[in-house]
């Protein structure tokens, strides 16, 4: 009786050892390219930001519960030099305000972020300046996000 028990627990481990030899990976990944020409930036009132809203029908309930999504912003699209730089992103800048003359009448120092939220069907990129000053006819820059679902 022994040695029945134990062929067939030699049997069950073999059985078991032959059922994970495909150690093929069935992991994807999907990259979406979104632009925004500084046009299309919106503004919200209420939490004084700037946002731009993608429909990615991409992204579909299943990676959304189950994937993982990233988007990163990329810079120098197109030249040798193009690199990409993972959202959340704060960046501190300096810029001068000058007279008919050329001449600096004012300096302003000031972080821009730039974040995400998602959601099934949906990427919303928000840009927010720290002081949220925003002056007379500004908007956000032209920009290319890169969304990346691995499911």
């Amino acid at each position: 009786m022994k040695k029945q028990l134990f062929l067939c627990l030699i049997a069950a481990m073999a059985m078991a050892f032959t059922a994970c030899s495909n150690n093929e990976s069935q992991l994807k990944k999907r990259t979406v390219d979104l632009a925004v020409q500084s046009s299309q930036w919106e503004f919200d009132q209420d939490v004084n930001q700037y946002y731009c809203h993608f429909n990615v029908p991409e992204l579909t309930a299943q990676i959304y519960n189950y994937g993982e999504v990233s988007v990163n912003r990329e810079y120098n699209s197109g030249s040798k030099n193009v690199y990409q730089v993972a959202l959340p992103e704060t960046s501190y800048k300096v810029e001068y305000e000058v007279d008919e003359n050329d001449s600096v009448i004012n300096t302003f120092y000031y972080a821009q972020h730039i974040d995400y939220a998602y959601g099934v069907g949906f990427v919303e990129v928000f840009y927010t300046i720290s002081d949220y000053f925003y002056p007379d006819g500004f908007a956000p820059e032209g920009m290319l996000f890169r969304l990346q679902m691995t499911y």
